[in-house]
């Protein structure tokens, strides 16, 4: 069965798949996520969906246009769903799920670095603890927990302009009406 989504969506070449440029923005920008951190197949797939028109795919859809197995495209999803780049949708009237890449998904990484580095700092203040005091290992990982606490705030604050920067332009964008 034709999912709506996949009858309407996107931009596509004549085989149903990308576009030659669009093939080589989902290729570059993956190369980008990847070095981020992402692996590779989960930077592709974060890229595909950023590339989509709509911002959507369907897992059948990320396998045929990118070429990889159903097995490779759930992992990778459910990675990407788990750092809260991309979100899962039931599509109405079909079993399938759609993948979509959140408008602005940068705030919710940063926030979700932020709960980590704060984790970090707690764990390793009681890691320190346990190692003698004055030793190599223990100073470099007071060092790091330092960085850790001393990042934190930093963050939540760019988390916090940024989306009042974002709100301060949406009001600017669409002024009130008489």
């Amino acid at each position: 069965m034709t999912t709506e989504h996949e009858a309407t969506g996107g931009t596509t070449g004549p085989d149903g798949g990308w576009s030659a440029e669009e093939a080589r923005a989902i290729e570059r920008l993956g190369n980008r996520f990847a070095q981020t951190g992402l692996s590779r197949m989960s930077a592709r797939i974060f890229a595909a969906l950023v590339i989509s028109d709509d911002g959507a795919l369907t897992a059948a859809e990320l396998c045929r246009r990118l070429g990889v197995s159903s097995g490779t495209v759930s992992t990778s999803v459910q990675y990407l769903t788990g750092l809260g780049l991309i979100t899962r949708e039931n599509v109405p009237g079909s079993r399938r799920d759609l993948y979509r890449v959140l408008d602005d998904p940068w705030p919710e990484v940063f926030a979700i670095r932020g709960h980590w580095l704060r984790d970090f700092a707690s764990s390793a203040a009681e890691d320190i603890g346990r190692l003698d005091e004055g030793t190599p290992a223990a100073e470099r990982l007071a060092t790091m927990r330092e960085f850790a606490l001393f990042v934190m705030p930093k963050l939540d604050d760019i988390v916090h302009d940024w989306r009042r920067h974002r709100a301060e332009r949406a009001r600017a964008d669409d002024p009130p009406r008489p």
